[in-house]
Order: C-alpha cells, then structure tokens, then sequence
C-alpha cells in the first residue's frame, strides 16, 4: 500500500499549479494525454497524476513531459533573489589597499 507523501501547504500548491500549467499547455496544443504519455514515455493515469499536481509522480516523470510540451528549457533555472542578497550583504563595505 503507498504510503501518503506529506508536503508543506506551500509546496502543495506549487505542484498543483505547476500540474494545471502542464494541462493548459497540453490543451493549448490540442494534444490527448495518451500522445503527451507516449512521448513522455509514460501512461495516461500518470499524465493525470502530473495535470493534479500528485506529489507521488517521480521528478523524472515531470521533467520528461515537460520535455515532450517542449518547455524544459529554463525548467532547472531557480530564481535566488534571498541567497543573492544574502550575498551581498556579506561583501565588505570597503576596500583597503595593500602597500607593496
């Protein structure tokens, strides 16, 4: 019996977006799940799992149908904005010159 994935609200809703994306984006090709499965390598049940945002489905899963919508490009791409100003704020606030 699977065993249920507990995931943080946040993240929840994150996948479950991304998943209704992935759906608009297969609608607005006019294509079926069963072509996007077959090209993902996958079944039609798990292209359902995808388009509900089912936490359960492999990354790998994801990342093939993507691939076969033609969206992975800039997929992996991950916005820093907290890591960058932590960043800055560690650089010096001024810089001395050394004699020699």
């Amino acid at each position: 019996m699977a065993v249920p994935i507990k995931m943080p609200r946040a993240a929840r809703k994150e996948l479950v977006t991304l998943g209704e994306n992935i759906r608009v984006a297969r609608l607005r090709r006019k294509l079926t799940a069963e072509i996007v499965a077959q090209r993902a390598g996958t079944t039609r049940q798990t292209i359902a799992k995808i388009e509900s945002g089912n936490p359960a489905v492999k990354i790998g899963t994801y990342v093939a149908v993507l691939q076969a919508l033609g969206l992975l490009k800039g997929w992996g791409d991950i916005d820093d904005p907290v890591g960058e100003q932590m960043a800055l704020d560690d650089l010096p606030q001024r810089a001395r010159l050394k004699n020699g």
